[in-house]
């Protein structure tokens, strides 16, 4: 479909649903369109996840968005209002594996929550806002059990190297990185750096993290104190692009994506895309 679009020159196209979806979009963009004649999106959330949606900015959903994207196209205005994102590009050492985008990835206790957050239990018996309050809640629950606590707080064992810095080889509790600049709810787990556009932000958590409760209620309400700022561990900065070795998966918007039989995945900052808010 995108591919017919690129050969037709469509100059916009509209996105019914959630951040996986989107991510899927940016990708077969990406893989079809030239760099500098990709079009504009316009994002219709509907999913299970709308980070993407909510970053960007939106007003109405539904019929009601495309007769407002009508009235704009036919009025020459529906470029009048747009947000530019970079994407986050996922590459491996793999050439024959082609790079997918996204905006939100992460790993480790992040992988594991997502796989809570996809049990059928929660998607099928919780609105989305409920389903991400029971998710926390489970994961707060494995790290209260003496069973499950251990396995999820002594991390993964990864290698990972930002901007060509020396190498840091240690398990990591959480690892999360992205391009959006903003997130739900006013939720922001990263310092270190100013929003900048040609750098991804990211937060690693080293294994057994100090203050872990109280970390994560600072970061929630988008708040880096500075003794958890000068706390070791916990890092968080910007870089253009972060080298990864890790055997588990890795999430982007919310899809599992597994690191290859070297385990290595490169994420970097891809290309520019328009949304138009309505």
């Amino acid at each position: 479909m995108v591919v017919h679009c690129a050969s037709e020159n469509v100059e916009c196209i509209i996105v019914d649903g959630g951040d996986g979806t989107i991510s899927q979009v940016m990708t077969s963009i990406y893989r079809a369109y030239p760099t500098d004649k990709m079009p504009s999106l316009v994002i219709l959330p509907s999913g299970n996840t709308n980070l993407i949606a909510k970053d960007i900015g939106f007003g109405v959903r539904g019929l009601q968005a495309l007769q407002r994207v009508k009235i704009l196209s036919e009025r020459h205005r529906l470029m009048g209002a747009v947000q530019h994102r970079h994407a986050l590009k996922i590459e491996w050492s793999d050439t024959s594996r082609q790079a997918v985008l996204g905006m939100f990835s992460g790993t480790a206790a992040f992988t594991r929550a997502i796989n809570i957050a996809h049990d059928p239990t929660i998607l099928k018996n919780f609105a989305h806002d409920w389903a991400v309050g029971i998710t926390i809640l489970f994961a707060l629950l494995k790290l209260l059990s003496p069973q499950t606590r251990d396995v999820w707080l002594k991390g993964e064992a990864c290698h990972i190297q930002y901007d060509q810095q020396g190498v840091m080889s240690e398990n990591s509790f959480l690892f999360l990185a992205t391009t959006l600049q903003n997130l739900s709810n006013g939720m922001w787990p990263f310092w270190g750096g100013e929003h900048d556009d040609q750098r991804l932000h990211y937060l690693n958590v080293k294994p057994y993290p100090s203050k872990l409760i109280y970390a994560c209620w600072a970061l929630l309400r988008g708040k880096a104190p500075q003794w958890l700022r000068d706390n070791t561990s916990y890092q968080s900065g910007i870089a253009k692009r972060i080298e990864m070795k890790i055997q588990q998966e890795v999430i982007l918007d919310g899809e599992r994506f597994d690191t290859g039989e070297d385990h290595r995945v490169y994420f970097s900052v891809g290309p520019e895309f328009s949304f138009v808010r309505l």
